[in-house]
């Protein structure tokens, strides 16, 4: 129990890459590291990358930011053939930004 505590409390997740939409900055296998807390005291820049909850069913995606509009942000997979994003959900708000991704590991 404190191990399931302390995984929903910390503020780091790991998301593994599994689609093609970010190809060629990240390739499915890829395990990223996401930062909650970096938008704590400092905001959202174009070409972060970043974990963000699709609006519509609260799936999680890794895109890049390419536009913000006020508190409005468009993000976009650099696979653009092959990435849902902002053109399909419009732009988000910063309360759908999960984080910050902070590192990638390769896989083995």
């Amino acid at each position: 129990m404190f191990q399931q505590l302390f995984l929903l409390l910390s503020p780091i997740y790991k998301y593994q890459i599994f689609g093609s939409s970010m190809l060629p900055t990240l390739k499915p296998g890829d395990m990223v590291l996401v930062n909650r807390m970096s938008y704590l005291f400092l905001s959202p820049k174009i070409n972060d990358i970043v974990a963000v909850k699709d609006p519509r069913e609260g799936k999680v995606l890794i895109k890049r930011i390419m536009k913000i509009e006020g508190k409005s942000y468009f993000v976009q997979g650099d696979n653009k053939n092959a990435s849902t994003d902002s053109r399909v959900f419009g732009m988000i708000g910063r309360i759908n930004i999960i984080g910050k991704v902070t590192d990638v590991k390769f896989p083995i």
